[in-house]
């Protein structure tokens, strides 16, 4: 075959083998957009423990009660990002995915919010405070064993997030640092904070109230406050003493 001809060819074979995989790509695609819903699949990532929510609140919440259908309904039909959205709407979710897979089910993966505080007044309902500084609801289902929180902070009724505000944000670094503390996290079970922000800690082991101050400098103050149990309460006892303050700069107080 003439050299020229043959490259002709060439081009024109390969030229029918790209139709033939475009036009079978396209029939996949037009395919798989009109497959209906065959079932919803819900995975929650439980990995703290956390059990505010089950698969049967988020199909619950997705369908309205029932009253929207998913299954069974064409994928066309189905707003996808829409009901991401209302599930990151959710108070209890704070990650959320929703997909289709190839076989025709609706999957949906949700990370749960993990609370790592809980606010206890006598003026309104107990709310908890999680690891985004989101405030959340207690729930029927499940108590987190977090530390308390009491006092004029815990009775405001404008909280919402922690991290709107300057004070708020100090306060997180100050429940996160407890909260990835083992040892602190054992020892703290509740704090007093008034409205000026500043913090009162009550342990586990001792009766001795802390007075910490603002939640500023917080890794100094936690070292100043081992050095007292460590250090100081062995030699005085451990009955010697009903306050101690570390909120004054290189100082530690005992009264």
């Amino acid at each position: 075959m003439n050299p020229k001809w043959k490259n002709i060819w060439n081009i024109a074979k390969m030229a029918g083998l790209l139709i033939v995989i475009f036009g079978s790509i396209g029939l996949v695609e037009k395919e798989y957009s009109e497959r209906i819903c065959l079932s919803i699949n819900v995975d929650i990532d439980n990995q703290f423990e956390n059990y505010f929510i089950n698969e049967s609140d988020i199909i619950d919440l997705i369908t309205n009660g029932g009253e929207r259908r998913i299954v069974g309904e064409s994928f066309d039909d189905l707003n996808l990002k829409a009901i991401e959205t209302e599930l990151l709407n959710t108070k209890f979710i704070q990650d959320a995915e929703v997909f289709k897979d190839l076989e025709g089910n609706l999957m949906i993966s949700i990370n749960q919010s993990r609370p790592i505080a809980r606010m206890i007044s006598s003026k309104m309902s107990d709310r908890y405070i999680s690891n985004n500084g989101k405030i959340l609801p207690l729930s029927k289902r499940y108590t987190a064993r977090v530390v308390l929180i009491d006092g004029t902070f815990a009775d405001n009724p404008t909280l919402y997030d922690l991290y709107e505000t300057e004070s708020g944000k100090q306060l997180m670094d100050l429940l996160k640092f407890i909260e990835e503390d083992e040892f602190w996290k054992a020892q703290i079970a509740q704090m007093n904070i008034d409205k000026k922000g500043n913090v009162k800690i009550y342990t586990q082991v001792s009766k001795q109230v802390v007075e910490f101050g603002k939640p500023v400098e917080i890794q100094e103050k936690f070292m100043k406050l081992k050095i007292f149990y460590k250090e100081i309460l062995p030699a005085k006892g451990w009955n010697s003493y009903n306050r101690v303050s570390v909120k004054f700069k290189d100082q530690i107080v005992c009264e």
